[in-house]
């Protein structure tokens, strides 16, 4: 009986080409216009406005701790002057100073409890934070406030996005659509959801209309390969994928992606090459070094392969595929012990992982643990019938069988 082959990683989730909660950016008005939503304008105080138009000018310029002392200058002059303490407060959050931002966030919202720009940065902080519920809380309370509030009901449906929240982040993004349909990053988002809910040829749709607005946006197309992949078309997989490695070279996301769908259709050479692009340019890319270890283990290059999945774990102690994966190197090197306990390893991660129980089982049975390995076997057994996997179930029996043949 063979092991299984290992798995290659490419999370949509969790490998964005870039971070979509914040794509909108901060909000912080101008001094002298009035702040949708709230009761503020032009303070009065000129010397004030001046420090605050001066700050906005330093901020735009990346001149961050210049465009800080001029704000303080500005509250200094005028102690209630709002729009001072959100420019502030963004001015710290860039600095990465989160906590003194939020302070300033709410002074200005105790100030001015109608404008929903406060509640809005405060939000992409508390998001940054991952204190998402309290982020959620800021989004709608800025969009009670200005129910044509796009940017917050985009940001909203990221924050649900991020808690597994599908439904409702769909609703968010398409009330975004509604506000602002030009706006490229929000049918990708909203692609994104689709395709988590398993709904891929309306995923497809989203991504393809992201393009439509914005051929350049790099994200939509690598999510479009994604998509692809997974409906069985490599061919145009790898289109999208190297579109998108055109548009945003220096992100390793694309090339570990062509990577994957090269090792798919056995050009494991080319393959190896992308992976190690991707890393070229993260080296602690822990999925990228799994990837390549399993491209090594596929060309029997096992004591490569076991640097790069040993390689993967270091910097992912809970990458469960790896342990496997490092299992079957070790295991194919006459290893069967620390196979074995890789495996185990893999399975305290991923208690519901088939193939893991089905490669142990093979390897305990081999090592005489018989009983142990039958146990092992029957699990693996539940686990494939669940899954609907016929094939893998009558191996998997008849494997049991002839344990059970050769105790009795």
């Amino acid at each position: 009986m063979l092991k299984n082959k290992n798995l290659l990683v490419a999370a949509i989730i969790c490998l964005c080409l870039s971070n979509g909660n914040t794509a909108f950016g901060k909000d912080a008005g101008v001094v002298l216009s009035k702040i949708p939503g709230s009761n503020q304008a032009d303070p009065g105080n000129k010397n004030a406005v001046a420090n605050f138009e001066q700050g906005t000018n330093l901020y735009k310029q990346g001149d961050f701790k210049g465009a800080e002392a001029a704000f303080r200058k500005a509250i200094e002059l005028e102690p209630n002057f709002t729009q001072a303490y959100i420019a502030l407060a963004n001015t710290l959050d860039d600095q990465g100073k989160p906590q003194e931002a939020i302070a300033h966030y709410k002074k200005a919202i105790s100030l001015d409890p109608k404008d929903s720009r406060a509640y809005f940065n405060l939000g992409l902080t508390l998001a940054r934070l991952n204190q998402l519920e309290a982020a959620i809380a800021q989004y709608k309370k800025a969009i009670s406030l200005e129910p044509k509030y796009a940017d917050a009901y985009y940001n909203l449906g990221n924050a649900l996005y991020a808690q597994g929240k599908l439904t409702e982040a769909v609703t968010q993004y398409t009330a975004t659509i509604r506000l602002k349909p030009n706006y490229a990053p929000t049918y990708t988002r909203l692609g994104n959801a689709l395709y988590d809910q398993g709904e891929l040829e309306e995923a497809v749709t989203q991504y393809k209309k992201s393009i439509s607005f914005d051929p350049k946006y790099a994200d939509a197309h690598y999510y479009l390969g994604n998509t692809l992949y997974a409906q069985g078309k490599p061919t145009e997989a790898i289109a999208e994928y190297t579109t998108a490695i055109r548009l945003d070279p220096k992100n390793p996301a694309g090339y570990n992606a062509l990577g994957n769908t090269l090792h798919a259709q056995g050009k494991l050479e080319e393959a190896i090459a992308q992976y190690k692009l991707a890393l070229s340019l993260e080296p602690n890319y822990a999925d990228a070094h799994y990837n390549l270890a399993s491209a090594f283990y596929a060309q029997g290059k096992l004591a490569e392969a076991i640097a790069d999945y040993t390689e993967a774990i270091r910097l992912d102690p809970k990458h469960a595929q790896a342990y496997t994966g490092l299992g079957n190197a070790m295991d194919d090197q006459g290893k069967p012990q620390e196979a074995i306990a890789h495996y185990k390893t893999a399975i305290s991660l991923v208690p519901n992982d088939a193939f893991t129980y089905y490669n142990l089982g093979i390897t305990l049975g081999r090592e005489q643990q018989v009983e142990e390995a039958i146990v092992t076997l029957k699990k693996a057994r539940d686990l494939f019938q669940a899954e609907k996997n016929k094939e893998m179930v009558e191996q998997v029996n008849q494997l049991i069988e002839k344990m059970n043949t050769r105790t009795n």
